[in-house]
């Protein structure tokens, strides 16, 4: 009677079906899908957990818990919305049952999860779990959630004259500021050089010079240098050098800041104007 009493309550809210069991074909005791393997920062995600439990003892006090690893899931999302009655615990989330899950009875859990705006890049598997006062599954391994950042790079390029008969040379600073939300990720910033120039520093190219820049926290600003020789440089011609935000692993939602220019005249080798 307890049994029956049991289930009909769980089925009544929503979360539990009744199962038969198969020999030989246990079901899996934690299942967990996500509505969307890829998302942005800022985005929200549905994850689903389903529980079943595949003894024919009842799961007193049951509670389903959402985690994910290398990261802790609080670390880098919020709880929106839940399906059940939902809590944050180190490190994740956990609903908990309002009936005990008797043998071989399902539950099945949604936790809708905001991702932090300023979260990086990061590729996360999830993990949940059934767990109760008189029996737990271990952790089990889910889908991968993939994070990407958002991340407003804003490029700056001065240019400043170092002059002298022998080694006269245009030395440039590339500068690359994290507007936010999140992280720059793995940017390159590359600087457009006028025709029979070449360069010294960063990564030269055909006609061009490309600096890294690896990480650049939200509110901060990352520099790179490098320096053009003079001595191909025709007396009073102005030369534009334009430097352009190329790759990020990081989605930037401005595109107008991506680019910096200046320009520089040689009048003599020892009188040279930049701006």
């Amino acid at each position: 009677m307890r049994k029956h009493t049991v289930l009909a309550g769980l089925a009544a809210a929503g979360l539990v079906t009744a199962a038969a069991p198969v020999a030989g074909a246990d079901p899996a005791e934690v299942e967990t899908t996500v509505s969307q393997a890829a998302v942005l920062a800022g985005d929200t995600v549905t994850v689903t957990e389903k529980v079943t439990n595949v003894h024919d003892f009842s799961v007193l006090h049951p509670t389903v818990r959402l985690y994910s690893t290398p990261d802790a899931l609080s670390s880098y999302a919020s709880l929106v919305d839940c399906s059940a009655s939902c809590t944050s615990v180190p490190g994740g989330f956990q609903a908990v049952l309002p009936e005990a899950l008797d043998g071989f009875a399902s539950a099945t859990v949604t936790f809708t999860l905001r991702i932090a705006p300023g979260a990086p890049n990061l590729t996360e598997t999830l993990r949940g779990q059934l767990s109760g006062s008189n029996y737990a599954t271990p952790l089990v391994d889910g889908p991968a959630l993939t994070v990407t950042a958002k991340a407003d790079g804003a490029v700056g390029l001065t240019a400043t004259p170092k002059l002298g008969l022998l080694v006269p040379r245009l030395e440039f600073t590339v500068s690359l500021r994290s507007l936010g939300p999140g992280p720059v990720q793995d940017a390159v910033v590359t600087t457009t050089l006028p025709s029979g120039l070449d360069s010294n520093g960063c990564t030269p190219g055909a006609g061009t010079v490309a600096c890294a820049f690896p990480d650049v926290p939200a509110g901060e600003t990352r520099t790179a240098t490098f320096s053009v020789p003079l001595s191909l440089l025709s007396l009073g011609l102005p030369y534009t050098f334009t430097a352009r935000q190329t790759a990020s692993a990081s989605l930037d939602p401005v595109t107008s800041n991506d680019t910096a220019s200046t320009t520089c005249t040689v009048l003599t080798p020892l009188l040279v104007s930049c701006r």
